[in-house]
């Protein structure tokens, strides 16, 4: 009936062929070329029968170097359980190893409805302990009726924040929202961002923040609409060491994005602040925690409570530390890896990868609201600059792919 979490099961028809292909970049060659072709594959749904991922190898670009697109399914992974996965996926040397044990084939089975039901049932009791031991701290709560009420109230208020439901207004600029996706990726040295967080005494999310809000800044200016904030949603990271890998462990912050301040530093130490109210917000945990509950609504209802929670948003922006180490992919060394999220409602997402000594940036924004795409390519090249001179002594290292 459409209703449950998404559960692991070994597909009994998996046909690799369907989902791994092999392609030459069409057009002109070109690492455009190329962007384009991964628009187009990251608008078409997954097939819902099938296993939710496709890769496409694609070779036939400049200097004889070629390009892996991987496309997954949110309900597989967020940004660190996917750097996680790579990391396993990938070889740490260039020679091949076919002596490398491998798993025993796991067998495939056929789930009926009613054990996928019964599976969450048993899951949600699992959870019950915490569920009662919470239920019978509000119960003891009430013997102090005043500390109780300022308690429901504040989490009240933050619960309305994390749901986007008190968020800033939006940009009447980015208003318009479609089904067309773009793509536009760029390098960013890591260590010009660090050395520029380190003048604030911010962190490098803060910085990368703050350049984002500094390109969005120029754009609206560019175009004579200046805005004083804009609501911005940032993915805050709830696992643990205990946790296993993959799957989603992540709250939600928000923040009035400070497009109107100019100077770079104030910027980026007023988002630092946000950021820091943002993690400490009571109910920061609220979609995790009435997650199981929402799960037993039907698929159109909980789709359309998430769009209502996300269509607020005028920018995401999500910072995911990469694999720390040089890995391979059929004897190639992967040289650049750059993140493409969703458009779930918001005019642009934009993510961060850090793989080596560089901070690999892609950026997918709807072509309804982002209008103009060179001017909003270019702003962000100026965005980042901003930041980055704030560290003196290099010239910071920035570059549009």
């Amino acid at each position: 009936f459409g209703i449950g979490t998404p559960n692991w099961d070994v597909d009994p028809d998996f046909d690799l062929h369907y989902h791994l292909r092999r392609v030459r970049v069409g057009g002109d060659g070109s690492w455009r070329a190329l962007l384009a072709a991964a628009e187009q594959i990251a608008m078409t749904p997954l097939d819902q029968s099938r296993p939710p991922w496709e890769a496409v190898l694609f070779e036939g670009l400049p200097d004889g170097k070629a390009a892996y697109l991987l496309k997954t399914h949110h309900a597989m992974t967020d940004g660190l359980g996917a750097i996680q996965g790579l990391a396993q996926l990938h070889s740490r040397q260039r020679a091949p190893s076919p002596d490398k044990p491998q798993p025993p084939e796991p067998a495939p089975n056929h789930p009926s409805a009613a054990r996928i039901v019964a599976r969450q049932l048993v899951a949600d009791l699992e959870r019950a302990p915490g569920l009662l031991d919470a239920v019978g701290r509000g119960v003891l709560s009430v013997r102090h009726p005043r500390d109780a009420l300022k308690t429901t109230l504040r989490f009240s208020r933050s619960a309305a924040k994390v749901a986007g439901m008190t968020a800033s207004p939006g940009s009447p600029l980015l208003e318009n929202r479609s089904l067309s996706w773009r793509f536009s990726a760029f390098d960013v040295r890591f260590a010009d961002i660090r050395a520029a967080s380190k003048v604030a005494g911010a962190s490098v999310n803060d910085a990368y923040l703050a350049a984002l809000v500094g390109a969005l800044r120029r754009y609206h200016e560019h175009l004579g609409h200046p805005i004083v904030t804009m609501p911005i949603a940032i993915p805050i990271s709830v696992r643990t060491e205990s946790d296993p890998k993959g799957g989603n462990r992540i709250a939600v912050g928000r923040l009035p994005g400070p497009v109107s301040l100019a100077d770079p530093f104030e910027r980026m130490l007023t988002i630092r602040e946000q950021v820091r109210a943002a993690r400490h917000e009571p109910a920061v945990n609220l979609f995790n925690t009435v997650g199981p509950v929402l799960a037993w609504l039907p698929a159109a209802v909980l789709s359309s409570l998430g769009a209502g929670a996300t269509a607020s948003n005028d920018m995401q922006a999500s910072n995911v530390p990469g694999i720390p180490f040089d890995v391979y992919m059929a004897g190639a060394k992967v040289e650049r890896m750059y993140p493409f999220g969703p458009l779930p409602g918001c005019a642009v997402m934009a993510t961060m990868i850090t793989h080596g000594s560089v901070a690999c940036l892609g950026i997918n924004h709807d072509a309804a609201s982002i209008t103009d795409s060179e001017l909003f390519a270019q702003c962000i090249v100026d965005g980042f600059e901003e930041v980055l001179s704030l560290a003196s002594g290099t010239e910071p290292v920035l570059r549009r792919v």
